[in-house]
């Protein structure tokens, strides 16, 4: 058991969920306590039988959703979907700008790897490095190519993109600082992010949800590449 649990957390690094199959909960709470542990972004999934649930054995560890046998069909496909949504949404957008003639092509390009890669830059400078650019050259075609009502500087776009896998990343059960951590920065940061990019608290986009702040990043975007005015 030793060995396999220690091959489901190196294989688990490369992973987008880890889906567990368990006829008994108390078999796998270890397993699923070390996956927060060393991967505390990625969701777990439980599958169990409906007569060995005891929600008070999964107090000590996070979870995305946990299914019952029967359920497997109809609830897997969504539960699935929530850690992929973001990843999804982010290279759709990536696509239509890439579509857009209006931006200029090194623009198109910009936004295409910022968008589509997993994980997002969260620097001018590793995105420079994924565009074989240097930093100065991305600000400028970003700074040439947006309107004065859309997103100013290159580095608000990577911020948003922050925010927007931070949110992603955020379950019942996981705090903020933990959330903050396996992304690569601070709960006081992420805070910070949010009140200047929406106005909102962290608490506030909780709430709110991934899928109506992807909305309002994708009207900003939008709006950044509406015709500039004179």
């Amino acid at each position: 058991m030793a060995h396999d649990q220690d091959e489901l957390l190196r294989l688990a690094g490369d992973a987008d969920a880890v889906i567990l199959q368990a006829e008994n909960l108390l078999s796998v709470i270890g397993v699923v306590g070390d996956i927060n542990r060393d991967h505390p972004l990625l969701p777990v999934i439980l599958i169990t039988e409906q007569n060995s649930v005891d929600l008070r054995h999964l107090a000590s560890v996070s979870v995305e959703a946990i299914l019952f046998q029967h359920q497997i069909a109809a609830r897997l496909p969504a539960a699935l979907k929530s850690p992929a949504e973001m990843a999804f949404r982010l290279r759709g957008l990536g696509e239509e700008c890439m579509r857009n003639e209006s931006i200029p092509a090194s623009l198109r390009r910009l936004l295409r790897c910022a968008l589509t890669s997993v994980p997002p830059p969260c620097t001018v400078q590793h995105l420079a490095r994924l565009l074989h650019s240097d930093p100065s050259t991305v600000r400028r075609h970003w700074r040439q190519g947006v309107n004065s009502h859309g997103i100013p500087r290159v580095r608000d776009l990577l911020d948003w993109l922050t925010l927007l896998r931070a949110l992603s990343a955020k379950r019942p059960g996981l705090s903020w600082t933990s959330v903050a951590k396996g992304i690569g920065t601070h709960q006081s940061t992420l805070g910070r992010l949010a009140v200047r990019l929406t106005g909102d608290t962290l608490a506030t986009l909780a709430s709110i949800g991934t899928e109506r702040l992807l909305d309002r990043f994708a009207g900003v975007l939008t709006v950044s590449f509406c015709a500039k005015t004179r």
